[in-house]
């Protein structure tokens, strides 16, 4: 919603972390494609690199190249 407070990159990050914090999205689990998510929220895909980029700054998602992103292990 580009008329909401926070911008779509973050409320992409924050529709993801929703999903791991319930467990819908486990540890090791792959975070839906760029495509999926683009296509899901209808935004660019430097909006959704950017969401991303945001959860892996948070140690939320760890991403290998070439393969795409994960959720990560969780430190104790």
């Amino acid at each position: 919603d580009y008329r909401a407070e926070l911008p779509p990159h973050r409320q992409i990050a924050g529709w993801l972390h929703q999903r791991i914090e319930s467990g819908e999205l486990a540890a090791g689990q792959p975070v839906p494609s760029e495509k999926d998510l683009m296509d899901l929220f209808g935004v660019a895909r430097t909006t959704v690199r950017r969401a991303i980029a945001y959860l892996r700054d948070q140690a939320v998602v760890r991403t290998v190249p070439g393969r795409g992103s994960y959720v990560a292990k969780r430190e104790s």
